[in-house]
């Protein structure tokens, strides 16, 4: 038997639980002489943040966290700088719900309902529009890719498109406690050689009896107990932070994106008044500052 390989030095000094250091961290890794990568992801401050301002039913929470949860290991598969929005878009009760992650894995979200529910998760978004956006740094045009909802499941709904629409043979897992959102994705990169073929495909029956609570147990431990037989490398971890990417310049974007007279018609006190929908900073607009916003002066100082 050979013993799992870890190369990432962060894990010989400082345990998973370490609470001042690692409530929130995502961490890469790949299993040796196979074509399988991943990577596992504990979140608990930053969902915390990120849902202060938000009401959700209590019916809906663990979706949503799930959602959260699957954007930063999904923007971990990138390979270049830029970012990725997952999106639902609603027709009845749930309006909307969005979760954004950048490759440092800054995370943020919202949710929208026009009404108190109790309808299940499920049940909200089988009308829905379900998209993942991609954002390249360098490019000026998104992809974007449209979701099956199928059964509503988020589990299911991400690995078919990953593994359908990407064509990259993958497996989600979540676990999730009171306060804490745990998840772990696998993918099966292109075979580098027919050997790699050959040992790469047992593993995904281990990969099938995967007792999703056991993500608790931390990174080290928890590809241990699945590939004992195995070396496994991890790399590095990162931390994840909620950090809304709104500021004073978007908001003058924002306006001049919306009908003129419409803005004016909104003006009390000399001013307007706008809320971020993510993380419900308020932020002022004077009347000079719109004037200048429309052309109607030439610059703001």
């Amino acid at each position: 038997m050979r013993m799992i390989l870890i190369t990432s030095k962060i894990f010989n000094y400082l345990s998973w639980y370490n609470l001042t250091m690692k409530t929130d961290v995502i961490t890469r890794f790949v299993i040796n002489n196979s074509s399988i990568r991943g990577n596992i992801i504990r979140i608990k401050n930053s969902l915390a943040q990120l849902k202060k301002s938000l009401a959700i039913p209590e019916q809906i929470t663990s979706s949503f966290n799930e959602i959260v949860t699957v954007c930063p290991m999904l923007a971990a598969t990138l390979k270049f700088e830029g970012g990725l929005i997952l999106q639902i878009q609603g027709k009845k009760s749930l309006k909307l719900i969005i979760a954004e992650s950048d490759n440092d894995f800054k995370i943020r979200g919202t949710i929208k309902l026009t009404e108190n529910t109790k309808k299940s998760f499920q049940d909200l978004i089988q009308d829905a529009i379900v998209a993942l956006t991609i954002i390249h740094k360098d490019q000026k045009t998104p992809y974007q890719g449209i979701i099956e909802v199928g059964s509503g499941e988020i589990k299911a709904m991400i690995e078919h498109y990953l593994t359908q629409s990407m064509q990259i043979k993958s497996k989600v897992f979540f676990h999730q406690t009171n306060t804490e959102s745990f998840g772990v994705l696998f993918q099966e990169l292109p075979h580098e050689n027919e050997e790699k073929k050959l040992l790469t495909e047992p593993l995904w029956n281990d990969i099938d009896l995967i007792k999703s609570d056991t993500l608790s147990d931390g990174p080290e431990q928890f590809l241990k107990n699945i590939f004992s037989q195995n070396d496994v490398q991890i790399f590095e971890e990162h931390p994840v932070e909620h950090q809304c990417s709104c500021n004073q310049e978007k908001i003058y974007k924002t306006i001049s994106l919306i009908k003129e007279n419409e803005i004016y018609s909104s003006i009390q006190n000399n001013c307007i008044e706008m809320v971020c929908e993510y993380c419900q900073k308020k932020y002022t607009v004077t009347k000079e500052e719109i004037d200048i916003i429309f052309n109607k002066t030439q610059r703001l100082n």
